[in-house]
């Protein structure tokens, strides 16, 4: 029989163990500590609540309408105001991007295309009296504008159209000048003469009549008096303004002896 000195180096050794043993199921939740929550909840965890509605508004081809929605991106405030979306339909912002207060939706019936068009130069006149009468001379050329424009076709009243979607001016247009030579003999005395009256006399107020003789239009011109007053071609394919403007130069010409060239209706100026 061991003597008591042995027994009480193995008592100690044997509750040393016991000790650990208990130590140990303590640390993995064995059934010397308390009980864990069932489900794995966690009694102290932050509680989280379900998002407040909010108001957005929905503009669908100008068309507004109110709804009020927990979704935090556009497509999930769409499918809860029950607004599908078609294959070719824009939607700003895009459906998987947060939603703001608005959301506007433009229906089309095609996906969109790109156009280059061209844009008609203007033309500016100036008159000019640098510039021969009743002509006219170019001074700057003209260069179309091109535009950049992105299209689709939509639906309006019922009909399929063509709307614009987008526009950027790549190049504007550059106006072409002209200068237009003075068409008036600008001397009073002159213009204030009654060639309606001569002109009723020489053609009964015909600018294309014709004499076989060789004398043309309001004012029956020859060719070479026409021709000496600058016009060119025949007097009778000149437009009416332009055959009393050079009838009037011919009058100041001849220093206003218009028996020469007008001997039987000259009077009529006068009248």
């Amino acid at each position: 029989m061991p003597s008591p000195s042995v027994r009480a180096p193995r008592a100690t050794a044997l509750l040393a163990v016991l000790l650990a043993s208990a130590l140990l199921a303590s640390a993995c939740g064995g059934d010397g500590g308390s009980a864990a929550p069932k489900n794995g909840v966690v009694a102290d965890a932050p509680r989280t609540s379900a998002p407040a509605p909010r108001k957005v508004v929905i503009v669908v081809d100008a068309k507004k309408t109110e709804t009020m929605t927990t979704g935090a991106t556009v497509g999930q405030v769409l499918e809860q105001a029950k607004i599908a979306l078609g294959p070719h339909d824009l939607v700003e912002p895009a459906a998987d991007k947060p939603a703001g207060d608005t959301i506007k939706i433009m229906r089309l019936l095609s996906d969109p295309v790109t156009k280059v068009v061209k844009t008609t130069a203007p033309t500016v006149r100036k008159n000019s009296s640098s510039v021969a009468p009743w002509t006219e001379k170019e001074l700057r050329k003209g260069r179309p504008g091109i535009t950049i424009l992105k299209v689709a076709f939509v639906r309006r009243k019922g009909r399929k159209v063509t709307k614009v979607l987008a526009r950027k001016v790549k190049r504007k247009p550059v106006a072409q000048i002209i200068a237009v030579g003075p068409k008036s003999a600008n001397s009073g005395s002159v213009t204030r003469l009654n060639w309606r009256g001569l002109a009723n006399c020489e053609s009964h107020n015909n600018p294309k009549a014709v004499n076989p003789a060789g004398y043309y239009g309001l004012y029956q011109f020859s060719l070479a008096s026409w021709a000496s007053v600058g016009g060119s071609g025949k007097p009778s394919d000149a437009s009416s303004a332009e055959q009393t403007y050079r009838a009037q130069l011919l009058y100041k010409r001849v220093n206003g002896r218009w028996q020469g060239q007008w001997p039987n209706c000259g009077k009529f100026l006068f009248s």
